[in-house]
């Protein structure tokens, strides 16, 4: 229940980022990407391997590589894009919450030494 002197609430951010099963979903998803990834690694190594001209063996090679970078590179922008739609998500509805509780201000609750009223739990019972 909020102090009526205490316009400040807390949230630790990692409480609540632990608790979203929108970030448990899309690290699943970034871990299945990354076993596909070095599956799809292997089978491209096998083949080069089983080449026998040199010169073919180098142009597998090369293609290979730039294909993993940009599957990697692929991989990683899709990550971030979809942690920042999630970050903003939370963002989001720690503000709204906030804003509902009657809040001025809200900070993280790992850099406030002291004070504010803590509102992590009833944050993480919305985020899941």
């Amino acid at each position: 229940m909020k102090n009526q002197n205490n316009l400040i609430a807390v949230v630790d951010i990692q409480a609540i980022v632990g608790a979203s099963a929108q970030v448990r979903a899309l690290k699943e998803e970034q871990l299945n990407k990354s076993r596909e990834l070095a599956q799809w690694l292997q089978n491209a190594r096998a083949q080069v391997s089983s080449e026998q001209d040199k010169a073919k063996q180098d142009t597998m090679l090369q293609q290979y590589n730039a294909e993993f970078a940009r599957r990697r590179t692929e991989i990683a922008q899709h990550y971030q894009q979809e942690l920042k739609t999630v970050s903003g998500n939370i963002e989001q509805t720690i503000a709204e919450e906030a804003k509902n509780k009657g809040y001025q201000l809200v900070l993280a609750k790992n850099v406030t030494i002291y004070g504010g009223d803590d509102i992590t739990a009833e944050i993480a019972k919305i985020i899941k």
